[in-house]
Protein backbone atom coordinates (compact mmCIF):
# COMPACT_ATOMS: atom_id res chain seq x y z
CA UNK A 1 0.00 0.00 0.00
CA UNK A 2 1.36 3.40 -0.96
CA UNK A 3 1.50 6.04 1.77
CA UNK A 4 0.77 9.67 0.97
CA UNK A 5 1.63 12.91 2.73
CA UNK A 6 -1.03 15.61 2.75
CA UNK A 7 -0.39 18.68 0.62
CA UNK A 8 0.80 21.75 2.55
CA UNK A 9 -1.80 24.33 3.45
CA UNK A 10 0.45 27.15 2.22
CA UNK A 11 2.35 28.02 -0.95
CA UNK A 12 5.84 28.85 0.35
CA UNK A 13 6.95 30.59 -2.84
CA UNK A 14 3.93 32.90 -2.74
CA UNK A 15 4.68 33.83 0.86
CA UNK A 16 8.45 34.15 0.28
CA UNK A 17 9.24 34.27 -3.48
CA UNK A 18 12.97 34.00 -2.90
CA UNK A 19 12.55 30.40 -1.74
CA UNK A 20 11.90 29.08 -5.25
CA UNK A 21 15.54 28.19 -6.13
CA UNK A 22 15.99 26.30 -2.86
CA UNK A 23 13.29 23.67 -3.33
CA UNK A 24 14.73 20.18 -2.90
CA UNK A 25 13.41 16.73 -3.67
CA UNK A 26 13.54 14.26 -0.81
CA UNK A 27 12.30 10.68 -0.66
CA UNK A 28 10.18 9.94 2.35
CA UNK A 29 10.88 6.25 2.91
CA UNK A 30 7.77 5.42 4.97
CA UNK A 31 9.29 2.32 6.64
CA UNK A 32 6.74 -0.11 8.01
CA UNK A 33 7.39 -3.33 9.88
CA UNK A 34 7.54 -6.35 7.64
CA UNK A 35 9.68 -9.14 6.25
CA UNK A 36 11.91 -7.69 3.53
CA UNK A 37 13.75 -10.02 1.18
CA UNK A 38 17.52 -10.18 1.26
CA UNK A 39 17.79 -8.36 -2.10
CA UNK A 40 15.11 -5.75 -1.32
CA UNK A 41 15.53 -2.13 -0.30
CA UNK A 42 14.74 -1.95 3.41
CA UNK A 43 15.68 -0.76 6.89
CA UNK A 44 16.85 -3.35 9.39
CA UNK A 45 16.65 -7.01 8.45
CA UNK A 46 19.01 -9.13 6.36
CA UNK A 47 21.62 -7.72 3.99
CA UNK A 48 22.73 -9.06 0.65
CA UNK A 49 26.17 -9.63 2.14
CA UNK A 50 28.84 -11.76 0.42
CA UNK A 51 29.36 -15.06 2.23
CA UNK A 52 33.14 -14.79 2.09
CA UNK A 53 33.39 -11.23 3.40
CA UNK A 54 33.93 -10.71 7.15
CA UNK A 55 31.14 -8.94 9.00
CA UNK A 56 32.21 -5.45 10.20
CA UNK A 57 33.03 -4.99 13.88
CA UNK A 58 33.66 -1.87 15.96
CA UNK A 59 36.81 -1.92 18.10
CA UNK A 60 36.59 1.67 19.32
CA UNK A 61 35.57 0.83 22.89
CA UNK A 62 37.39 1.23 26.22
CA UNK A 63 36.63 0.32 29.83
CA UNK A 64 36.94 2.79 32.72
CA UNK A 65 40.67 2.14 32.81
CA UNK A 66 41.14 2.77 29.11
CA UNK A 67 41.63 -0.87 28.20
CA UNK A 68 40.23 -2.04 24.84
CA UNK A 69 36.83 -3.73 24.79
CA UNK A 70 35.29 -5.72 21.97
CA UNK A 71 35.41 -5.67 19.04
CA UNK A 72 31.62 -5.79 18.76
CA UNK A 73 29.59 -6.66 15.63
CA UNK A 74 27.94 -3.74 13.86
CA UNK A 75 24.19 -3.64 13.26
CA UNK A 76 22.58 -3.82 9.81
CA UNK A 77 20.70 -0.55 9.33
CA UNK A 78 19.76 0.03 5.69
CA UNK A 79 20.01 -1.44 2.21
CA UNK A 80 18.98 0.50 -0.91
CA UNK A 81 19.11 -0.47 -4.58
CA UNK A 82 19.68 1.66 -7.67
CA UNK A 83 16.49 0.24 -9.18
CA UNK A 84 14.40 1.65 -6.32
CA UNK A 85 16.38 4.85 -5.76
CA UNK A 86 17.95 6.20 -8.96
CA UNK A 87 18.58 9.54 -7.23
CA UNK A 88 21.42 7.99 -5.18
CA UNK A 89 24.86 8.92 -6.61
CA UNK A 90 26.07 5.33 -6.91
CA UNK A 91 29.79 5.06 -7.71
CA UNK A 92 30.48 3.64 -11.17
CA UNK A 93 29.80 -0.07 -11.40
CA UNK A 94 27.70 -0.31 -8.23
CA UNK A 95 23.95 -0.69 -7.75
CA UNK A 96 23.56 -1.52 -4.05
CA UNK A 97 24.41 0.47 -0.92
CA UNK A 98 24.43 -0.89 2.62
CA UNK A 99 24.69 0.99 5.92
CA UNK A 100 25.87 -0.51 9.21
CA UNK A 101 26.68 1.14 12.51
CA UNK A 102 27.84 0.49 16.05
CA UNK A 103 24.92 0.57 18.45
CA UNK A 104 26.97 2.43 21.08
CA UNK A 105 27.47 6.20 21.05
CA UNK A 106 30.68 7.69 19.74
CA UNK A 107 32.13 11.18 19.62
CA UNK A 108 31.91 12.48 16.07
CA UNK A 109 34.92 14.60 15.09
CA UNK A 110 33.56 15.81 11.76
CA UNK A 111 31.19 17.52 12.17
CA UNK A 112 31.73 17.76 15.91
CA UNK A 113 28.95 15.97 17.76
CA UNK A 114 27.90 12.52 18.87
CA UNK A 115 26.15 9.53 17.38
CA UNK A 116 26.75 6.19 15.73
CA UNK A 117 30.02 5.09 14.15
CA UNK A 118 28.87 4.23 10.62
CA UNK A 119 30.16 2.22 7.68
CA UNK A 120 28.79 2.51 4.13
CA UNK A 121 29.36 -0.25 1.56
CA UNK A 122 28.81 0.14 -2.19
CA UNK A 123 28.37 -3.09 -4.15
CA UNK A 124 27.61 -4.57 -7.55
CA UNK A 125 24.74 -7.00 -7.00
CA UNK A 126 25.88 -9.38 -9.74
CA UNK A 127 29.17 -9.96 -7.91
CA UNK A 128 27.44 -11.39 -4.82
CA UNK A 129 27.25 -15.07 -5.70
CA UNK A 130 26.62 -16.45 -2.20
CA UNK A 131 24.91 -14.68 0.70
CA UNK A 132 26.13 -14.75 4.27
CA UNK A 133 23.82 -16.11 6.97
CA UNK A 134 23.56 -13.94 10.11
CA UNK A 135 25.31 -15.32 13.18
CA UNK A 136 23.62 -15.75 16.55
CA UNK A 137 24.33 -12.94 18.96
CA UNK A 138 24.67 -10.22 16.32
CA UNK A 139 22.51 -7.09 16.76
CA UNK A 140 19.02 -7.73 15.49
CA UNK A 141 19.28 -11.53 15.28
CA UNK A 142 17.43 -12.30 18.51
CA UNK A 143 13.72 -12.27 19.22
CA UNK A 144 13.95 -9.25 21.54
CA UNK A 145 14.17 -5.76 20.04
CA UNK A 146 15.47 -3.99 23.10
CA UNK A 147 18.47 -2.19 21.64
CA UNK A 148 17.67 1.44 20.95
CA UNK A 149 19.70 1.63 17.75
CA UNK A 150 18.91 -1.71 16.11
CA UNK A 151 16.05 -1.10 13.65
CA UNK A 152 13.29 -3.63 13.30
CA UNK A 153 13.04 -5.09 9.78
CA UNK A 154 10.98 -2.66 7.70
CA UNK A 155 9.77 -2.60 4.12
CA UNK A 156 9.75 0.78 2.37
CA UNK A 157 7.03 2.72 0.54
CA UNK A 158 8.97 5.60 -1.05
CA UNK A 159 7.25 8.92 -1.69
CA UNK A 160 9.02 11.71 -3.59
CA UNK A 161 8.18 15.15 -2.33
CA UNK A 162 9.47 18.73 -2.26
CA UNK A 163 10.89 20.36 0.84
CA UNK A 164 12.84 23.51 1.66
CA UNK A 165 16.06 23.76 3.71
CA UNK A 166 16.37 24.40 7.41
CA UNK A 167 16.10 28.17 7.79
CA UNK A 168 19.76 28.53 8.87
CA UNK A 169 20.84 27.10 5.52
CA UNK A 170 19.11 29.85 3.57
CA UNK A 171 21.40 32.68 2.43
CA UNK A 172 21.28 36.31 3.45
CA UNK A 173 18.12 37.33 5.21
CA UNK A 174 15.93 34.79 3.41
CA UNK A 175 15.64 32.62 6.50
CA UNK A 176 14.67 35.47 8.82
CA UNK A 177 11.14 36.09 9.96
CA UNK A 178 9.71 32.83 8.63
CA UNK A 179 6.51 31.96 10.46
CA UNK A 180 5.15 28.65 11.68
CA UNK A 181 3.92 27.97 8.16
CA UNK A 182 7.49 27.18 7.16
CA UNK A 183 7.44 24.06 9.34
CA UNK A 184 4.90 22.59 6.90
CA UNK A 185 7.31 22.71 3.97
CA UNK A 186 10.76 22.49 5.56
CA UNK A 187 12.79 19.43 6.58
CA UNK A 188 10.44 16.50 6.15
CA UNK A 189 10.50 14.37 9.34
CA UNK A 190 10.82 10.61 9.58
CA UNK A 191 13.24 8.36 7.74
CA UNK A 192 14.13 9.83 4.38
CA UNK A 193 16.69 9.90 1.58
CA UNK A 194 18.27 13.25 0.71
CA UNK A 195 16.90 16.70 1.36
CA UNK A 196 17.72 18.76 4.44
CA UNK A 197 17.88 18.01 8.16
CA UNK A 198 16.51 20.13 10.98
CA UNK A 199 19.02 21.47 13.53
CA UNK A 200 16.75 22.70 16.32
CA UNK A 201 18.76 21.01 19.09
CA UNK A 202 22.28 22.17 18.26
CA UNK A 203 21.87 24.78 15.52
CA UNK A 204 23.52 24.25 12.16
CA UNK A 205 27.22 23.34 12.51
CA UNK A 206 29.68 26.02 11.47
CA UNK A 207 31.00 23.68 8.77
CA UNK A 208 29.57 20.59 7.12
CA UNK A 209 32.62 19.50 5.16
CA UNK A 210 34.14 16.14 4.29
CA UNK A 211 36.91 15.19 6.69
CA UNK A 212 38.94 13.73 3.82
CA UNK A 213 38.78 16.39 1.12
CA UNK A 214 36.98 19.40 2.58
CA UNK A 215 34.15 19.36 0.03
CA UNK A 216 30.59 19.95 1.28
CA UNK A 217 28.70 17.13 2.93
CA UNK A 218 25.16 16.31 1.80
CA UNK A 219 22.44 14.50 3.72
CA UNK A 220 22.22 10.91 2.51
CA UNK A 221 19.83 9.32 5.01
CA UNK A 222 17.85 10.70 7.91
CA UNK A 223 16.78 8.36 10.72
CA UNK A 224 14.01 9.44 13.08
CA UNK A 225 12.41 8.14 16.25
CA UNK A 226 8.96 9.10 14.94
CA UNK A 227 7.52 9.18 11.43
CA UNK A 228 4.92 11.74 12.43
CA UNK A 229 3.68 13.49 15.58
CA UNK A 230 1.01 12.41 18.01
CA UNK A 231 -1.78 11.67 15.57
CA UNK A 232 -3.52 15.06 15.48
CA UNK A 233 -5.65 15.32 12.36
CA UNK A 234 -3.90 18.58 11.42
CA UNK A 235 -0.51 16.85 11.43
CA UNK A 236 0.48 16.99 7.77
CA UNK A 237 3.01 14.17 8.21
CA UNK A 238 0.48 11.56 9.37
CA UNK A 239 -0.09 9.59 6.13
CA UNK A 240 -3.58 9.91 4.74
CA UNK A 241 -4.00 6.14 4.39
CA UNK A 242 -3.34 5.59 8.12
CA UNK A 243 -5.59 8.21 9.66
CA UNK A 244 -8.07 5.57 10.68
CA UNK A 245 -5.55 4.28 13.25
CA UNK A 246 -6.37 5.14 16.85
CA UNK A 247 -3.61 6.85 18.87
CA UNK A 248 -2.39 4.65 21.70
CA UNK A 249 -3.14 1.37 19.96
CA UNK A 250 -0.37 -1.06 18.92
CA UNK A 251 -1.23 -0.47 15.25
CA UNK A 252 -0.81 3.28 15.62
CA UNK A 253 2.49 2.89 17.47
CA UNK A 254 3.82 0.51 14.81
CA UNK A 255 3.03 3.11 12.13
CA UNK A 256 4.44 6.05 14.08
CA UNK A 257 7.54 4.23 15.40
CA UNK A 258 8.14 1.49 12.81
CA UNK A 259 11.88 0.97 13.37
CA UNK A 260 11.54 0.84 17.15
CA UNK A 261 14.68 2.98 17.50
CA UNK A 262 15.13 5.80 19.97
CA UNK A 263 17.42 8.17 18.09
CA UNK A 264 19.30 10.44 20.46
CA UNK A 265 16.82 11.53 23.11
CA UNK A 266 13.82 10.79 20.96
CA UNK A 267 14.93 12.95 18.03
CA UNK A 268 16.51 12.32 14.66
CA UNK A 269 19.94 11.96 13.08
CA UNK A 270 21.56 12.36 9.69
CA UNK A 271 24.11 10.28 7.82
CA UNK A 272 26.06 12.67 5.59
CA UNK A 273 28.25 11.78 2.61
CA UNK A 274 30.86 13.73 0.68
CA UNK A 275 29.30 15.53 -2.28
CA UNK A 276 32.42 14.91 -4.38
CA UNK A 277 33.01 11.24 -3.54
CA UNK A 278 30.42 9.19 -1.60
CA UNK A 279 33.05 6.55 -0.84
CA UNK A 280 34.81 8.92 1.57
CA UNK A 281 34.14 8.14 5.26
CA UNK A 282 30.60 9.17 6.28
CA UNK A 283 29.68 11.66 9.00
CA UNK A 284 26.82 11.15 11.43
CA UNK A 285 25.10 13.85 13.45
CA UNK A 286 22.40 13.34 16.09
CA UNK A 287 19.73 15.84 17.12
Amino acid sequence: MALTTAAPSVDPVRLRPGLAPYARTTVRLHPRRGTPGVTDSHLGGPLYWPAGEPWPHCADHRDVNGRPLGPYPMAAVAQLTAADFPEIPFPAGTDLVQVLWCTDWHDQPHPEGWGQSCRVFWRRTAEVTAVREPSAGEPGTGDAHDEDMVPRPCVLRPERMVEYPWYEELPGGLGEGLGEWYEEVSTVPGCKLGGSMGWATTDLPAALDCGDCGRPLTLFLQFDTYEFLGGHERDRWWPLEERHLVPGTPEFTAAREPTGMTVGRGGHAGLFLCSADPTHPPSFFTQ
